[in-house]
């Protein structure tokens, strides 16, 4: 993949975080919460590391939870691992941690298949299973980039976290993003007279939870598609949704 593609693509993978992470926290009586990155220079992060003997790998970040007021932060990188930490005064002490090196993401293949595996990481969120459980999501990465455009899709397992670093799959394989954009303008007459120079099309997810008297919420993944036409104005974009009623630990094996 030559040096503008991967730009392309890394910059569809970035955009799904931020449309998933405005979306995916919509007000309501139970709601998922996210997590905002803490502001730390990498020398300090390794500090941590070393000083807890923890083996931390890139993209190593901290992470609170939003509006909390606990001592908790949490420690996410890309092997990928979520270690909760609770500081006392100037130092941490581990909570617990949760090791995904070696997980079996349930989403095998891209849907075309002709994508290229970017791996997986962990969602910074905690999704509500009940009033006690939450779980983390797994994302699974698929993209590749074309010339003036990209296409990516990610699909997430949601797991339960249990004490003591374990963990168990609440739902597998749930289509969490995806975004396409084909270059449709070639001369420089196109580009000046055209209101669009793409062919895009698009899908975000947010979860609404509810309480249906089971040992576990009801989860609602609202769906919204979008389909852009090239050389049409915005405001022919077209818009559809469509939502999938789900309940954890309840998927029917495929």
């Amino acid at each position: 993949m030559n040096m503008h593609k991967h730009v392309v693509i890394q910059s569809v993978l970035f955009s799904s975080f931020m449309v998933f992470s405005v979306q995916a926290f919509a007000v309501d009586a139970i709601q998922a919460v996210p997590l905002v990155k803490l502001k730390s220079e990498s020398l300090q992060l390794k500090k941590i590391c070393a000083s807890l003997n923890l083996t931390c790998s890139e993209g190593v970040n901290l992470w609170k939870k939003k509006a909390a007021n606990d001592s908790k932060v949490y420690l996410i990188d890309s092997t990928p691992q979520l270690i909760e930490l609770v500081k006392n005064k100037k130092s941490y002490k581990v909570a617990d941690a949760w090791n995904f090196k070696n997980y079996q993401h349930h989403n095998k293949n891209s849907e075309d298949g002709e994508l290229g595996d970017y791996g997986v990481e962990l969602f910074p969120a905690f999704y509500p299973l009940n009033r006690q459980k939450f779980a983390i999501a797994i994302v699974q990465h698929w993209g590749t980039g074309y010339s003036g455009g990209g296409k990516g899709e990610q699909f997430a397992d949601f797991v339960m976290l249990e004490p003591k670093g374990m963990y168990q799959l609440a739902l597998a394989d749930v289509p969490f993003y995806s975004y396409e954009m084909i270059r449709a303008c070639f001369s420089e007459k196109d580009y000046k007279t055209s209101p669009h120079c793409h062919d895009e099309t698009g899908s975000s997810l947010s979860i609404q939870f509810k309480d249906i008297g089971k040992p576990y919420y009801q989860w609602t993944l609202n769906y919204t598609d979008f389909t852009w036409e090239a050389f049409k104005p915005e405001k022919d974009k077209v818009v559809e949704k469509h939502r999938v009623v789900m309940m954890p630990f309840e998927q029917k094996k495929k």
